[in-house]
């Protein structure tokens, strides 16, 4: 909608001016003077004859009263901060005439084409230093930067302004649906951590049910221990506990007792078939009749009766012997033997103890062709346990010598597999790195039928998961051992390869791991080229950081790696055998302590 303030379409003579209707209070009557130029008639300068003389001089008619006027800008909307979203800006405006004479030079149409645009020329720079969601910030600092009243030159004086902004349809869509967003990532936030917090609470119950479980199965292994598990105590165990099941414990109490003296009856026809054959091929003779019946050969009542059938000159019946010695081949003795029929039989063996020698003179008394003594292996048990952890690089540094890191974990295996007392001790885990950690092995006590972790390279180098891992992994382990044995603090064997690709971020949860009750000893070992300063920041303590010569071949310094490994795992697992906790480096040549690096 236009607005003119001037009040008559074209000039009229000024003794028409009364005839006028619907005429503002306040107007100026403006017409033109001779010799040119404009001049305003006012009360002041106008007399009545003056009046009547230039009566019939064209003039115009200027409202001077006060308008005001709202607009909402629509076709040069405010762009903001971004210059890709818009504020919809509303504009509340109040002017008047101050120079009447300007307004009919002017001979606007609409005065509001002369109001707006200065507004607006105004309004986008301020307009444009804020962001979207900052419409209150931007309207304030509009509307306090704006001096009033303001004098424009078509005549007119703004003396109110108010200018209010909000951002327009797809700016606010954007906001909702960022607001939206983060109240959803709030949300998750609040329900991650209390699953978290429910898993660890059922983890807590399901650990509580597992001690009770293995509580209950010790106190049946002890209650065991004392009761003789053989098959008549078996039965009667269980009938004890189902007194139902008699008729059914009975038969198989008989049938056992049935298998029990058949199993006798053949064992006594085959030493009678035996002592026959002996007999008839002369390999025992009649002089060797007492020893047998002394129990050389574990005679019995039929055994007896046989040798007076094959002889003719033993006794009708043989007495079962008091004690059942270990059988020993019968010698024969010589026609001439001082003893002669009827001597006493050689005085057995000396016994030899598990895991010892036999005595110089029981060797001189045992014949050339006796077996060997049994010899026993008594490892001592394990009194500590010695948890380990191997962390292994695998980012494109250390891609050269991958292969050569598997074979270091093979080289392990065999170690502690073919050391059955210090695999005793110690309990193995491996984890390899790049981008991210993987748990290749979990923490194991190692056989030979442990499965050797694969190695695969990876793209990326990032610290912080290989240290937030630990700190998940170590302190539940360490938990779980307790319930075991005494255990030792744990050792982490950390080789790295590559400079880390995550800032800072790695050293908070290195700190972490450091601070917390089940803190590792960190050995570092840095090979390549990677900064020294980080292997030093990774040790704990400081003296176990080690690094390779940053010149020497990548498959070269994983091999010295594993001798590190090995000879360190070991020196570990005997301590914790011994009961000690100690740790000492067994450094082979070719790796260096890192010193003197800040």
């Amino acid at each position: 909608m236009t607005l003119s303030l001037i009040l008559n379409n074209r000039p009229v003579p000024r003794g028409q001016l009364g005839s006028l209707t619907n005429l503002p209070p306040n107007f100026a009557v403006v017409y033109a003077v001779d010799g040119g130029g404009w001049e305003v008639e006012t009360a002041k300068h106008r007399t009545l004859t003056q009046r009547m003389l230039n009566k019939n001089k064209l003039c115009h008619l200027v409202d001077l009263g006060d308008h005001r006027r709202t607009a909402k800008l629509t076709k040069t909307p405010l762009t903001c901060k971004d210059q890709a979203h818009r504020f919809e800006a509303t504009i509340d405006v109040g002017f008047r005439v101050h120079d009447p004479v300007a307004v009919v030079r002017s001979a606007l149409p609409d005065v509001l084409t002369a109001v707006y645009p200065p507004l607006v020329k105004r309004l986008r720079p301020h307009a444009a230093q804020f962001d979207i969601d900052e419409a209150f910030e931007a309207q304030a600092r509009i509307n306090g930067s704006l001096a009033l009243p303001m004098a424009l030159p078509e005549g007119i004086t703004l003396y109110y302004c108010d200018v209010q902004l909000e951002p327009d349809e797809a700016a606010r869509e954007f906001i909702r649906s960022r607001t939206k967003a983060g109240r959803d990532s709030v949300l998750g936030r609040i329900e991650h951590t209390a699953s978290v917090g429910n898993t660890r609470h059922e983890q807590v119950i399901e650990d509580i049910k597992q001690q009770g479980r293995i509580q209950r199965e010790m106190q049946e292994r002890e209650a065991l221990a004392a009761v003789q598990l053989d098959f008549r105590s078996i039965v009667m165990e269980h009938l004890a506990k189902h007194p139902g099941d008699t008729e059914k414990a009975m038969e198989l109490l008989m049938r056992w007792e049935e298998s029990r003296r058949g199993q006798a009856l053949d064992l006594e026809q085959r030493q009678v078939e035996m002592v026959r054959y002996m007999i008839d091929k002369g390999i025992v003779r009649e002089v060797d009749l007492p020893g047998l019946r002394d129990g050389v050969l574990g005679a019995s009542g039929m055994l007896g009766g046989a040798l007076t059938a094959g002889s003719g000159a033993a006794p009708a019946l043989l007495p079962p012997p008091m004690t059942a010695p270990v059988a020993q081949p019968a010698q024969s003795a010589p026609a001439s033997s001082p003893g002669g029929p009827g001597a006493a039989p050689p005085p057995p063996p000396a016994t030899v103890p598990w895991g010892g020698t036999r005595p110089d003179s029981a060797a001189a008394t045992q014949g050339s062709d006796d077996p060997a003594p049994t010899v026993v292996d008594a490892r001592p048990a394990a009194v500590g346990l010695a948890p380990v952890y191997v962390v292994l690089d695998t980012s494109p540094a250390a891609a050269a010598c991958v292969p050569q890191l598997r074979d270091a974990l093979r080289s392990l295996q065999s170690l502690l597999a073919n050391s059955p007392d210090v695999a005793s001790a110690v309990r193995l885990s491996v984890l390899a790195f790049a981008d991210t950690v993987d748990v290749r092995l979990p923490l194991t006590q190692v056989s030979w039928q442990t499965g050797v972790p694969d190695l695969q390279a990876g793209v990326g180098c990032r610290y912080e998961p290989v240290f937030r891992r630990l700190l998940e992994l170590v302190p539940l382990e360490m938990e779980r051992l307790k319930q075991q044995a005494r255990v030792n603090r744990p050792t982490v064997f950390l080789l790295t390869a590559g400079d880390p690709e995550d800032g800072g971020q790695w050293q908070a949860a290195h700190q972490r791991l450091l601070q917390h009750h089940y803190r590792p000893n960190i050995v570092s070992c840095g090979i390549g080229r990677i900064d020294r300063r980080t292997v030093a920041r990774i040790a704990s303590p400081a003296e176990f950081a080690l690094a390779a010569d940053p010149h020497a071949d990548l498959a070269e310094a994983a091999a010295q790696f594993s001798m590190l490994l090995q000879n360190t795992v070991l020196h570990l697992g005997r301590s914790a055998v011994a009961g000690s906790s100690e740790l000492s480096l067994q450094r082979p040549q070719g790796l260096s302590p890192v010193e003197g690096v800040a």
